[in-house]
């Protein structure tokens, strides 16, 4: 989390994300919008414009008064218009127009369904209406993103490419969803590889469906295997399907199951991309519903409410298995994620072991 105090975070961690920032803030009620611009004025922001009519933020957004040359972010309450169906025209409109200025969302009550309509028109974050420090974090890290997408400042590197590995149809969504879609919606070449069609757990032609519209769901790209469902090994043809991915997408990061697992094929996967991902500069493990108490996470990726959404999103579209698997309850999910932001004082989170890395500031 970014703490308040002016431009510098305490404790020596350097100038916050909104040091120096022009923000937009689009709030009806005078004393929110004091209580707001109070908030990221102490987190660093150099100036936040505050209007109360979708009228007069659009015209700001299109034309910033003096001094102000551009907009870092922009915050618009969804009662603004006193419609909060108009959420998804109004996020397709800013987008085309300011492509480049990240926009966060405040609702007096958030719901599944406005998030939902935030990660169709690509919201940075939703943010509660009561919660003006979550504000000014959320702000901050659309800003964060902005300047520095890839989240390695000073890494030297292009675009960076995220492989992530799963036996099975809906396993790296469940394990790692909110994560592929932070960083697919950061900028980074997200590549999903399956290695079976899910042959036990229904119709593989189905699954495979299933399968890349979830992909398309989280922004990312899908390879597929045809591994025996529930009797792979970590085996040469294992080894090989893993080297092909990576020989084709050139990772920077992958991410598999952990041999802290139950399921056979969890561990035979994660052993073949060991041995695949041997020269890969980070390889790290998510947690899958079948890893034991053994899985000892050391990182943990911090979530939006947003991603969270597109994680529960995408795990929808496996509908063949959504009914009838425990594990893929929406609130057990939703509780999981929250669970594990404890440890990074977020409100959500997805935690990973890592298993080795050569180059730190990745991820």
């Amino acid at each position: 989390m970014f703490d308040a105090g002016g431009a510098d975070a305490p404790g020596g961690a350097g100038p916050s994300p909104l040091a120096g920032t022009h923000i937009l803030l689009g709030e009806r009620d005078a004393e929110t919008a004091a209580r707001f611009t109070r908030t990221l004025r102490e987190h660093g922001a150099g100036s936040v414009h505050t209007v109360g009519t979708p009228e007069a933020f659009r015209r700001a957004g299109a034309d910033p008064p003096a001094p102000v040359r551009f907009w870092d972010a922009a915050v618009w309450h969804t009662g603004l218009d006193g419609d909060a169906g108009s959420l998804g025209r109004f996020l397709e409109e800013w987008r085309a127009q300011h492509p480049g200025i990240p926009v966060v969302v405040t609702d007096d009550a958030p719901s599944a369904r406005l998030a939902v309509t935030a990660l169709r028109g690509r919201a940075a974050d939703l943010v509660e209406r009561s919660d003006p420090e979550g504000l000014a974090v959320a702000v901050a890290r659309a800003v964060a993103e902005r300047a520095d997408p890839l989240g390695v400042e000073g890494s030297g590197q292009g675009s960076l490419r995220m492989l992530v590995v799963g036996a099975h149809p809906d396993d790296v969504e469940i394990g790692l969803g909110g994560t592929i879609h932070r960083r697919a919606h950061s900028g980074w070449d997200v590549t999903v590889l399956t290695m079976s069609g899910g042959g036990n757990g229904g119709d593989p032609a189905l699954r495979r469906k299933e399968a890349h519209r979830a992909a398309e769901v989280l922004g990312a790209r899908l390879l597929m295997e045809d591994l025996p469902d529930g009797s792979m090994a970590d085996d040469r043809t294992t080894v090989e399907a893993v080297e092909r991915a990576v020989a084709e997408t050139t990772p920077d990061v992958v991410v598999v199951h952990s041999e802290s697992d139950t399921h056979q094929d969890h561990r035979a996967v994660h052993r073949a991309t060991l041995v695949a991902c041997r020269k890969v500069a980070r390889l790290a493990c998510y947690q899958s519903p079948s890893a034991t108490v053994a899985y000892r996470p050391n990182r943990f990726i911090e979530l939006s409410e947003v991603d969270v959404e597109a994680k529960l999103a995408a795990i929808a579209a496996h509908h063949s298995q959504a009914a009838s698997r425990w594990y893929l309850d929406e609130d057990l999910l939703r509780s999981t994620a929250r669970y594990w932001g404890r440890f990074s004082q977020t409100r959500f989170a997805e935690p990973l072991e890592l298993v080795h890395e050569r180059n730190p500031l990745l991820f």
